[in-house]
């Protein structure tokens, strides 16, 4: 009842847009955490790793303008989220919303040492967006926060563990659950929130380490996790013969309840073509004529790309 009267700020209500099957899944599936799928996707990066050297070069008069396989990671999954939006979905109170906006949520250590805290950050992305609006937008973020001194987000939650009892704190988690499910959670809280947002994004290979699968969360709304680990050397079968190339993983745990495996793994294989193929991240115009990219827009015309909310259905063809 509360949620037909309280409309969702963050999303728009797709449940009768979506086939029985669908809407059936949150009761058979449970939760996030009882829901995820587990994917990764082998991706080579010398091409990528090239455009960063020249990059930083031709920016090396302004810091602010430095890039790293994380901001490359961030920008091809906002391109993906762009022309896939089915993935773009969430579920709350057993209710399907497409999300209002690309938003994604990041992590990024402090400082480089055991004992540092972590810094958790969410923003708007869009396609529109100009690469150096982006790199420079999210080294700002960054670098304002890892002010030596304690962070906002660290003093928040000092407050919270300091003075807050902890039979308190379980219980404003499950209001903030409740309220939530009811589509009365305030605004106010979940705009800011990292765990209200399309995806959430770590990069360890920042800290020269492998990637590996992270869970979903039971608060917030977020239905995929990426990981990324620090570049390697594989063999890998080219032309029938074995060749060693620089390669990362990427690891992808996603909230089945969301949108079946076909078009997730069509959105995480966009992911990894992106980032095989550097400039289209700077300059994403010829996309739809892109060789890496007639598995996605083979058929398809030019002008249905990009698929409308309204006109989706859940089919295997993923129109």
């Amino acid at each position: 009842m509360l949620p037909a009267l309280f409309p969702r700020k963050d999303g728009e209500p797709l449940h009768k847009k979506l086939s029985i099957s669908r809407r059936f899944l949150p009761f058979m599936l449970g939760s996030a955490n009882d829901a995820w799928l587990l994917w990764e996707e082998i991706i080579r990066v010398e091409p990528i790793l090239e455009f960063i050297e020249r990059w930083n070069k031709e920016h090396a008069a302004d810091p602010k303008m430095k890039i790293s396989l994380h901001h490359i990671l961030l920008r091809a999954c906002c391109l993906s989220y762009t022309y896939n939006p089915r993935m773009n979905k969430f579920v709350a109170g057993d209710r399907y919303y497409q999300r209002k906006g690309i938003y994604i949520s990041f992590s990024a250590k402090k400082e480089y040492s055991s004992d540092a805290g972590l810094l958790v950050f969410k923003r708007l992305f869009t396609a529109e967006e100009r690469m150096e609006e982006v790199v420079r937008a999210l080294n700002s973020m960054v670098r304002d926060d890892r002010d030596p001194k304690e962070s906002g987000q660290e003093k928040e939650q000092r407050m919270y563990v300091q003075y807050v009892p902890r039979f308190a704190m379980k219980a404003a988690m499950w209001a903030i659950n409740w309220l939530d499910s009811k589509n009365i959670l305030p605004s106010s809280f979940s705009d800011h929130h990292p765990l209200f947002a399309g995806m959430f994004v770590s990069n360890l290979g920042s800290l020269g380490i492998n990637s590996g699968w992270h869970h979903l969360y039971n608060q917030g709304n977020i239905s995929l996790f990426g990981v990324m680990g620090a570049p390697y050397d594989a063999v890998l079968a080219e032309d029938g013969k074995p060749v060693v190339r620089k390669v990362v993983s990427l690891k992808w745990t996603f909230d089945e309840r969301i949108e079946d495996g076909y078009n997730a793994g069509r959105a995480a294989t966009f992911v990894t073509r992106l980032i095989e193929n550097p400039e289209l991240l700077v300059h994403p115009v010829g996309l739809e004529e892109h060789p890496a990219f007639e598995f996605f827009f083979k058929g398809k015309k030019r002008v249905d790309a990009v698929p409308k909310p309204d006109t989706w259905k859940d089919n295997p063809s993923g129109a």
